[in-house]
Order: C-alpha cells, then structure tokens, then sequence
C-alpha cells in the first residue's frame, strides 16, 4: 500500500504532500476493493457504473488522512449513503468523506460536497477532480483551524483577484478550479469561496496571521474593490461580559468613513444583525461591531496586543430580579448571557409551537418573556431559540390537535444531549439520551436557583462531599446554614451560609438513589458534614473531592473521625473505603 499512497502523492503540489503526509496520509487496504467489486456494489445498489467513479477508485481509492477525518473508499460510502441528484439532475454516487461532509461524483467527474448531519439532500459542487479536492483540502487545512493570533476577513461579493494583485498574492493553480480561486503569499491565503463549508461559498476570504496584511486587505476591498460586506474571525480573543448598559455609543459616521468601514456580514443564525468592519488612520487596528434593533451587542479590537471582545450581552441585569445573587453569581461566572437574536415575541412563540404540535404553556411562553436568549456554559435557553432551530419545520396546525400533555423545551445542551422541558404546570424535567423526562423542580425559577448556587459553590467552596442518603436537614443544623426557599421544593433542599452550603436530593434523576451534596471552605466543616450524615445514615457511602490534608501519613495510634465506604464508581478499584485522621488544621483523608 506505500507505493500505491507514493503514486498519489506524487501527484499533488509539496505542499499538499506536506499537509497530507503530517495528517497521516495511507491507504486503507479494506477501502482499496478490486474493481469487479466495486462494480458490483454499485449493481447491487441499483447505480450506474460510471467510468468517473471507478476512475476516481483508480486514483485515489483507499486514501485516508486521520488528521483531517478525510476518508475515499467508494465502496463502503455507497454501502452507507444512496445516490444523489446534482443541481442539473445528474445521478451522483458517493466516494468519500471528510469531517461532518460526505463527497459525491457525478458522470462528468465533478465532485460534490453534501453536509453529513443534518442530512442535507442539496448537493454543493466542490472540485472538478480527486486531485484538485486534495490540493484545497490541503491548502485549507494549513490555515484552519485558526491558530492563536491568526485572522480571517470574509468579503462579499467575489473580490480574491483584486486582493492578490493589491497584496502581491500568486494563484495557486493546483488548488483553482472553475468552482473556486486561490491566491498565496508566504502565510496569506486568499480564496474566491469555501469548498467545505456552507457559509462562506460565496465569499472571498483571507486568512492571515499578520495583523498589517489584514488591514491592507480590508482597506483594498473597501476602496479599490468595492466590496459591499466584510466579517472578521479571531481566534481566541480575549472576552469581557458586560450588562447592557456598559455599552457605549456605536461608532460615528464620520470615524467609520474615516476608517473605510465596510457593512458586517452577519454570519448564520445572525438574522438582523448589523454593524461595521473597519481600520482607523494611525498603527494598524482593525475594529468590528454587532448591533441588534439598534442595541449595541459587541464591539471587538485588534491591534498589536492582540484580540479583544467587550460583549454587551451580559445577563446580570436580567437574572438579579429572578435569583437570589449567589445564584446570580454563578451564572456570570459561566459567562450568562441573553442574545436577543435568540428571543422571540409571545405570539411568535405561539405560532412556532404550533407548528410542532407543541402545547404553549403558560410556564414556557413566561419563561421565553423573561429569560428567552440566554445561554451560559454550554447550555441555551429560550423554547424560541432551541423549537426554531430544530430542522424541517411543518406547517402550523390546528390548537384542538395538540397534546396537552406534552412537554415544551426551555433549555438544552449545545452540544450534548440534555435537555430541560416544561409541563403545564411549570414542573421542570431532565432529559437525556438514556434518561426519560424526569422532574427535578416544581417551576424554572427553582431549577436556575440550584444550577447557579452549584456554580457559586463550585467557584468559591473548594471542598465537596457526596453521601448516598437525605442528611441534609441534619447536616445544615450542625453547620449553622439556613434554608434557601428560593431552591427548596420537593425534588430537593437548600441551606447556606457563608463557607457552607448543602443540597438535599430526594432522588438523583440518573438512579434514582437520594443524594446530600456539602460544599464548604474549610476541611473541619466537612469532616463535621461527614460525622453527622454517617450517623443519620451509617452505611451510606460517601465521595469526597478538593480537600488538601496533611499529606504525611497517619500515626499507627492516631484516631479515626470519620470512616466511610467510597462509592464503587471510584477510578482505582482498589479504594473502597474513606477514613479521616488527625483534627483541626491537620486532617488526613485515607482512601484504601
């Protein structure tokens, strides 16, 4: 299989020889079938045996790239994906894949891109060849993704030729097709469209890591080549979060027309959005803002020290009505957010339920009203934003067919599987992929409360404790915490005090058992936790995590405080037990 992957190689620029080989370019022997095979594949299917495609096994079947995700093996895409129509109803057979994209070949040998997830049926032509898809493949693969202090314009319309001539950029021919141009100079790469992504297929774009070459193409595209949008990409910015009344004026007429501003273009799911990209007279800068309904919601710099981003979208304002401030707190600390791109008006909501069949509880349409954009670690809120962005919407249907008894989304995972649903009476439920709707709290106040009082706790009580058992009450009257009625109901109790809080579950939504979870400043607070929970409930085992202790060994004579069986979920199998030497200042935490 090496002097089959030499015979490809040879075939490509150095530099796609360089990019592909340190991806782990080689030849997949199961990939690279005999060719009666691959006929009778494509029979067995039901397919036409187009030259193009057994040509294309030829020349490049088996390739696989690990680094890159890029996988051609003709035989065993037409095992998993049905043939496709081209834009100009051409039948097309798959022959490969690469990261979330699955390629096609129509009679012609134009190769084509089709999105892997959600299963898009469009298919998007990407190269005119097997060798000219490498040679982008390669090419963007060297600028992508972003590496620290590295920038990207996107321009609209097509302005890559003007660039590169404005930038001394040479075209690289391997990689340009009727389909897409590319220009490079040293680091600069300059494309006329992006094969592999959908946003951006009809923009020219700039990669650079060089602040001044970004500036001297802004400037050449606003001046000399008219373009009518701009976005700029960093990477890694550093971010500030701020409520919306931090935000200052938006720029003046005068300084973006001074700076060459060129009109933002809004990039997917930033409908509405406005703003400007532009470089101020003086050392080289560029600036970029995001104005939503005449708000402010951004404002980003780049300049000699680096990328930053003021976010006027901070949720402060929003939540300190709704939470007590240690919950508050939390959730600024996971960064809370309310992007009101994400919000929708009452009867907006309305409809767009309707459209699933969805019941519009009176809890979900209060909750969109009040909260509906926010998002905080990696979780969004809103039933607007999450039901709108689910794929293939039918139409709306009659309120009289709706279930009632159905729950509405309030909050999910972006990436993840758990979601949080509401029911007609406001119950809050947890969902997972192997987790049925669950209730954990009697309204979404409840719920928000217990989330950002565990993201306070995490942030400011370095040592935690788990105990298989409901200890809480007992625990909070040794400790001197005081109930939260804001996070009480019957799935769960809150108490807290400075230094202390405590959680009280009556049953975890993943096995059902009941949990007492402590958070605490200091040790001796949760060794007296420990000492009261085991005596409420003495064989419940127990999980302890963030503690120090004297690490030096215990005295043969030396007490134990507190002795306890560690939970079986434990990394080192050998650990099946906690015991606690030693007192005040000078604890040791023993696990055999």
């Amino acid at each position: 299989m090496a002097d089959v992957l030499n015979v490809v190689l040879e075939r490509l620029s150095e530099h796609a020889r360089r990019m592909l080989t340190a991806g782990g370019a080689h030849i997949e022997e199961a990939g690279r079938v005999d060719e009666a095979s691959l006929r009778a594949v494509l029979r067995g299917k039901g397919l036409p045996e187009l030259d193009s495609a057994l040509q294309f096994h030829r020349d490049v079947g088996g390739l696989s790239v690990l680094g890159l995700s890029l996988t051609f093996s003709s035989a065993r895409q037409i095992v998993h994906w049905p043939a496709r129509r081209t834009p100009d109803g051409e039948v097309a057979v798959p022959v490969g894949c690469s990261r979330g994209a699955v390629y096609f070949i129509d009679a012609r040998g134009v190769l084509y891109r089709m999105r892997a997830a959600p299963r898009d049926k469009e298919l998007t032509p990407v190269a005119t060849s097997p060798w000219t898809l490498l040679e982008k493949i390669a090419l963007l693969a060297s600028v992508e993704p972003l590496a620290k202090g590295a920038l990207r314009l996107r321009l609209r319309p097509y302005v890559g030729a003007a660039l590169a001539g404005a930038l001394g950029a040479k075209p690289a021919v391997e990689a340009t097709d009727g389909f897409h141009r590319f220009f490079r100079r040293g680091s600069l790469v300059i494309a006329d469209g992006h094969p592999l992504r959908d946003e951006g297929e009809s923009d020219t774009l700039v990669w650079t890591p060089v602040l001044e070459d970004a500036v001297a193409a802004l400037r050449a595209a606003g001046l000399a080549c008219r373009a009518t949008g701009a976005e700029l990409t960093t990477a890694a910015p550093e971010l500030q979060i701020e409520p919306p009344r931090c935000a200052p004026a938006a720029p003046s007429p005068e300084a973006l027309l001074e700076g060459g501003a060129v009109a933002l273009v809004a990039g997917a799911g930033e409908q509405g959005t406005s703003g400007h990209v532009w470089a101020p007279p003086g050392p080289p800068r560029l600036e970029q803002t995001r104005i939503f309904a005449g708000t402010l919601l951004s404002w980003e710099t780049v300049d000699d020290r680096g990328a930053r981003i003021r976010d006027f979208t901070g949720a402060e304002d929003t939540l300190r009505p709704l939470l007590t401030p240690r919950a508050v707190r939390g959730l600024l600390r996971l960064g809370a957010r309310v992007d009101p791109r994400r919000k929708g008006a009452r009867a907006s909501l309305e409809h767009l339920l309707s459209c699933w069949e969805l019941p519009a509880h009176e809890a979900a349409l209060d909750f969109e009203e009040r909260l509906g954009g926010l998002s905080f670690s990696n979780l969004q809120w809103g039933p607007f934003g999450i039901v709108g962005a689910w794929p293939d919407r039918p139409a709306a249907r009659d309120a009289a067919s709706v279930d009632e008894s159905q729950l509405v989304p309030i909050g999910a995972e972006i990436l993840g599987s758990v979601s949080y649903a509401v029911d007609a009476e406001g119950t809050v439920h947890l969902e997972d992929e192997h987790l049925e709707p669950t209730p954990i709290a009697v309204s979404w106040p409840v719920c928000l409360e217990r989330l950002g009082a565990a993201s306070a706790d995490e942030g400011e009580l370095p040592c935690s404790c788990q105990i298989q058992a409901r200890a809480g009450l007992a625990v909070a009257a040794a400790l001197g915490a005081v109930p939260v009625p804001e996070g009480t109901d019957q799935h769960a109790s809150m108490w807290y005090r400075d230094g202390v809080s405590v959680l009280d579950v009556a049953a975890d939504p993943y096995d059902g058992k009941p949990r007492t979870r402590i958070a605490a400043r200091a040790e001796g607070d949760l060794v007296l936790a420990l000492q009261v929970a085991l005596q409420v409930a003495p064989d419940a085992a127990v999980a302890v995590s963030g503690v120090k202790g004297d690490p030096s060994p215990p005295a043969p004579e030396e007490p134990v405080v507190v002795r306890a069986r560690l939970w079986g979920d434990t990394w080192d199998k050998t650990e099946r037990e906690l015991c606690i030497y030693g007192g005040p200042e000078r604890y040791r935490f023993v696990r055999r």
